[in-house]
């Protein structure tokens, strides 16, 4: 239960990645390094492992040495593992992007085609209201132009759709 606890309150607080953050940071790994270098000087060179101060010293130096090489090793693995993932997890959010971009790129070419279509038949239905408002007002110029007001329509007024078959 306890464990439960402090587990439960890392990973709200975020605390493990906290600490992995310091441990594979620029600092932490340059003081390592800087171990890696003091423990190497104080267990592998002879000049200084024949002082007498650090004489006692001399072989938990060597084995600091690679010891903390192999932390050196381990935490530059997990920064460089974590930067692909990080990376690979980047690359996937750009693909997805790209994908609703170039979507939303084909929605938009077919509102553009969509609108342009409808403006053709805008125009097209303009161009036959027109026209036949010329007509119609040509019909009425040649009924107002007949010499008698009361003379009924002929046939050829309606060309093609009255058929003169004589019965009348």
């Amino acid at each position: 239960m306890i464990q439960t606890f402090f587990t439960g309150l890392a990973d709200k607080l975020g605390i493990g990645d906290l600490l992995w953050q310091i441990a594979t940071s620029d600092g932490m790994l340059l003081l390592i390094a800087g171990l890696i270098v003091i423990a190497m000087l104080v267990g592998h060179f002879p000049v200084l492992s024949k002082l007498s101060a650090l004489q006692q010293y001399v072989i938990p130096a060597k084995l600091a040495v690679y010891l903390f090489l192999a932390l050196f090793a381990f935490l530059i693995g997990f920064r460089t593992a974590d930067r692909r993932a990080e990376a690979k997890a980047l690359r996937a959010e750009l693909a997805q992007k790209d994908g609703v971009i170039a979507s939303k790129d084909f929605d938009l070419h077919l509102a553009l085609e969509a609108a342009e279509t409808a403006q053709k038949q805008r125009d097209e239905a303009a161009q036959r209201a027109k026209d036949a408002q010329d007509e119609t007002n040509g019909y009425a110029q040649r009924l107002k132009a007949r010499p008698n007001a009361a003379c009924l329509l002929t046939p050829d007024d309606f060309p093609g759709r009255v058929p003169n078959n004589a019965k009348r």
